[in-house]
């Protein structure tokens, strides 16, 4: 017996494959996902790179993005341009976790040419307020400033897209 598979069969079955590894993906990340005592975003001022400083509880207004990352994981250097690019269009604020100096922080995004706001988190003080232990570890927060979806691991754009554009509708 000779199994034949049609172009549109083989599409199909990939298809298929993706929107599982979608949702096992989605699934997991839900429960990895660090609780919060508090939903809000908090009044904590912080010190970006460029010298600039910036209160978190100031972002409410417009949704926001809070994206912990490190440049020593393999998963963040796939996630950080997708977040680059979407700080073109949105507000995103970055923490670097332990990962080395302010230069060597610079030193990699130039590499990797990544243009997001960020703040070196040199001894993961601030992820562990957030209950981060998982990298990436991504926070969005809706115009009111309450957390709506949090994302553990690689998350593609059109994700992140369409969760900026669902908290809108999230108290």
């Amino acid at each position: 017996m000779q199994l034949k598979f049609s172009p549109k069969t083989i599409l199909i079955e990939a298809l298929k494959l993706i929107v599982m590894v979608v949702i096992v993906a989605n699934v997991v990340s839900y429960i990895r996902k660090p609780e919060l005592v508090d939903k809000n975003l908090p009044d904590l001022t912080v010190t970006l790179l460029d010298g600039t400083t910036k209160n978190l509880h100031e972002l409410s207004g417009k949704p926001a993005i809070l994206y912990f990352w490190g440049s020593w994981c393999p998963v963040c250097k796939m996630s950080s341009p997708v977040l680059s690019n979407l700080s073109k269009d949105h507000e995103v604020i970055a923490f670097a976790v332990n990962s080395g100096s302010d230069e060597d922080i610079k030193q990699f995004m130039k590499e990797h040419d990544l243009h997001f706001p960020v703040v070196n988190d040199a001894d993961g003080a601030i992820a562990q307020k957030f209950g981060v232990d998982t990298f990436p570890t991504t926070f969005i927060y809706n115009d009111k400033g309450t957390n709506t979806f949090t994302d553990i691991g690689y998350t593609s754009s059109p994700s992140l897209r369409f969760k900026i554009w669902l908290s809108r509708f999230i108290n």
